[in-house]
Order: structure tokens, then sequence, then C-alpha cells
């Protein structure tokens, strides 16, 4: 209890600072640098909407407020003329605005005549690369062709096993159509998954939605989550969404 409030009011008072910082950027004219506080604005939200997840609250304000502050960063990339340097560096952002945006069943706002150029430049990292696969599976699209490929480029380095273990049981769960009781092991599989990544080196050092480390006590599988709402399943389980997006 006290290390989730501790957690919670020092993002609180991250975004005050980072308020008060871009107030002082913008007057300037520094826009990069502006962009940059709100991608990590939406960050701090979505941290703040897991932790209270994890703790039994609903995170659903929170998310909203980070698709609030994804809808300014929208607007900023038009408003600004940003670069497309500056949008790459920061297209991982948009992929968790997807996942936010199916969670609460309320369409974001999306940088669509840019995002294929991002796809392109962040799917050289694989896991990014599966992470577009799962978003097609999750917004009606074709997922499968060229699956393959991203998972032999995460399995080239031994530090990466878990993170191959991870996506695989995804689309494991993804693959059984809503079959109940093929999908309860899956489940399973995928928790003991999440909790490996606290004693991970792939997963350590990495943002604290992505539950590495220390931070892996605190925070939910958002992914595993989006994907268990689109299989429709019943069960239960810490990382299943239960709030309406409303």
């Amino acid at each position: 209890m006290i290390q989730f409030q501790k957690m919670v009011t020092n993002r609180r008072a991250e975004l005050a600072v980072i308020a008060k910082i871009n107030a002082e950027v913008m007057v300037r004219g520094d826009y990069a640098l502006a962009y940059r506080n709100m991608a990590s604005s939406f960050e701090i939200h979505f941290d703040t909407a897991l932790l209270r997840w994890r703790h039994g609250e609903s995170p659903v304000s929170d998310m909203q407020e980070a698709l609030s502050v994804s809808g300014k960063m929208l607007a900023a990339i038009t408003e600004w003329q940003l670069d497309d340097e500056i949008l790459i560096g920061y297209g991982h952002t948009w992929n968790v605005v997807r996942f936010v945006s199916f969670l609460l069943d309320q369409p974001a706002e999306l940088p669509e005549d840019r995002l294929i150029q991002i796809r392109q430049n962040i799917s050289k990292a694989p896991d990014v690369a599966l992470d577009f696969h799962i978003l097609d599976a999750l917004e009606g699209r074709e997922w499968r062709e060229n699956l393959p490929a991203p998972f032999e480029r995460l399995a080239s380095r031994k530090r990466q096993m878990l993170a191959v273990e991870t996506y695989r049981t995804y689309f494991d769960i993804l693959d059984t159509d809503g079959d109940v009781e093929a999908i309860e092991p899956l489940v399973r599989i995928a928790e003991a998954n999440f909790k490996k990544r606290s004693r991970d080196g792939f997963y350590s050092g990495g943002p604290t939605f992505m539950g590495g480390g220390p931070d892996n006590p605190y925070v939910v599988d958002f992914v595993l989550s989006a994907i268990l709402k689109k299989v429709g399943w019943t069960g239960d389980t810490i990382h299943k969404w239960r709030w309406a997006g409303a």
C-alpha cells in the first residue's frame, strides 16, 4: 500500500513539473522538446493507470487522460510541423495509444498519414514488429502474414528468449478462436511469463508499463489484457480488463 501510494504521488509530481516546463518551452518555441514532454506525460498517465489497476482501482480515468494527451500530440504534429525524426523517435507511443483505445472502446486520433512510415522504422526492433501484428489482430486486420520473420529475429539472442515465449503465448491465445478450455492454460503461462520479467535482462530498465525489474509487482500485462478482451475470455486473472471504457 505504501509503495503504491508513493509511486502514484511521484507521478503526479512529475506531471506537474512537466506541465510547468512545457509552458516555458512553448513560449520559446522549442516544439521538439515540447512534443517529447507530451510523450512523457502520456507515459506517466498510462503508468499510473496500470498502478491503479494492479491495486484494484479503476484505471479508466488515467487512461482517458493519456488519450487526451495523445490528442494534443496529434495536434502538435500538424501545427508545429514536426519532422519525421521526432515523430519516429516516439513512434512506440502511438502503439500504446492503440492498446488504450482498444481497452476503453474509445476511438483515438492517430497520425494516420504517417503511421506507415513509423511502422517501417520502429518495426526494425522485432518485439515492436510483433506488437504491430497484435494490434492488427485487435483491430480486425490480417495479422498472420510475415509473422515468422520477427520471431526469428527475436530468437537470435539468448537474452530475448523470455520475450519469444511471451509473444508466442500471446499469438497462441489469438489462435484459439475463443476456445475457453484452450485459453485457460495459456493464460497461466502468460501470467508466469509476466512474473519472470522481474528477473529478466531484456525487460529490465524499460518503461514501468512493461513490468520489468522492480516494477513488476505493481503493474499488469496490458497486452495480454487486450488479447483476452479480443477473444472474449471469461476467466479470471489480474491482467483481465474488467471496466467500462466510458
